[in-house]
């Protein structure tokens, strides 16, 4: 049976955006499935605009752009407005709704979507560093991917920060709170 995912990761700069979409990529990559990583960002870096498109299949990937993804990570307001239309035929998209409101006319264009609301800063604030709240927001993604579990993405968090035993702690505790809320 094919599987194929195309998710955006869409934030702003200081987020992690990059990183999730990296983590998740490589995480794909090391069981055996096929993944490409896109990065994008405004020259504002921190605090601009950015995103990452992944694209993750068991089949080779013909291309690693695309408009309209499956799913979607998205982290703040802007990444909302901006990328709204493209999201109308995804299946599943992770909103962090410590930073986004979903206004009536939004959800009524996401209709056919499963939201999966997510207060992944306040809950990264909780476990000690506003930074894991991107590890809250893949953890709640895991639990609906197709592509990969909670288990094989903690080890590929493991090898991402090996060197940093006190990182890898905390960002398992945020893949595991994301994973519960999910």
């Amino acid at each position: 049976m094919k599987m194929l995912e195309k998710i955006l990761f869409a934030g702003f700069g200081g987020q992690g955006i990059l990183s999730i979409g990296k983590i998740l990529a490589d995480a794909c990559v090391e069981n055996h499935l096929e993944a490409s990583w896109l990065p994008s960002y405004g020259p504002e870096m921190r605090g601009g605009t950015c995103n990452c498109l992944v694209v993750t299949s068991n089949e080779k990937i013909l291309s690693p752009y695309f408009l309209e993804p499956t799913n979607a990570i998205i982290m703040n307001q802007a990444s909302l407005n901006k990328f709204l239309d493209n999201l109308k035929s995804a299946k599943m998209v992770v909103v962090n709704t410590s930073l986004v409101h979903l206004t009536d006319e939004q959800k009524s264009i996401l209709k056919n979507v499963m939201i999966i609301e997510v207060d992944a800063t306040d809950i990264a604030i909780r476990l000690g560093s506003v930074k894991c709240a991107n590890m809250v927001m893949l953890g709640a993604y895991a639990k609906h991917s197709s592509a990969l579990d909670l288990e094989r993405l903690k080890l590929s968090v493991v090898r991402k920060f090996d060197t940093k035993p006190k990182v890898v702690e905390m960002n398992q505790q945020a893949l595991n709170e994301g994973y519960k809320i999910a």
